[in-house]
């Protein structure tokens, strides 16, 4: 990995990727892992694993890090961006008509967080109340009230006494078997 680098090399070195190469790198950069990388394009994790080793052994790199960040720095020399958001702000764009929908004092506020909650407004009105059953020990104490629930709790707590005793006992039996 040579430290100064001209743009004609830096694009040699970027040209001699394959796209599928530069798809993983691309995420790469973005400090995504193996399973993240393969899971958003449809890849097995195996495979991009030796994706990325085939560009580490192109170039000499020890590791990810140092794979992705040299990946970075060639993309950044020759003017490309990563991940291909050049059609984001096209060339040209006045700032002031990209910003025109943004308030003048930015601030969080908790109706921000609506659609965080699940559902949309317009289905909740429509959507019936999900009622849920009670599960495990909650059961019991809605059937049996607490003394149930306390009860339940003995029981299990003899089952496991009496197996334990079991176990101790076979244990025992083979011991004088051998």
């Amino acid at each position: 990995m040579p430290a100064e680098m001209d743009e004609h090399r830096a694009r040699a070195l970027l040209d001699g990727l394959t796209a599928k190469q530069r798809e993983v790198l691309d995420l790469l950069v973005l400090h995504r892992t193996t399973k993240e990388i393969a899971r958003e394009l449809g890849i097995a994790p195996n495979t991009v694993d030796q994706r990325i080793a085939g560009v580490r052994d192109k170039w000499g790199t020890s590791n990810r890090k140092e794979t992705a960040r040299f990946y970075a720095r060639l993309c950044d020399l020759c003017g490309k961006p990563t991940c291909d958001f050049s059609r984001v702000d096209e060339p040209g764009a006045d700032v002031e008509s990209l910003l025109h929908d943004l308030p003048e004092t930015p601030q969080f506020v908790l109706s921000d967080a609506r659609p965080m909650m699940g559902f949309p407004e317009w289905l909740e009105e429509e959507r019936e109340p999900v009622v849920t059953a009670p599960v495990g020990l909650e059961t019991l104490d809605q059937k049996f009230g607490r003394i149930g629930r306390v009860a339940a709790i003995l029981v299990l707590a003899m089952v496991m006494a009496m197996t334990l005793a079991t176990s101790l006992a076979v244990a025992d039996a083979l011991e004088r078997l051998i």
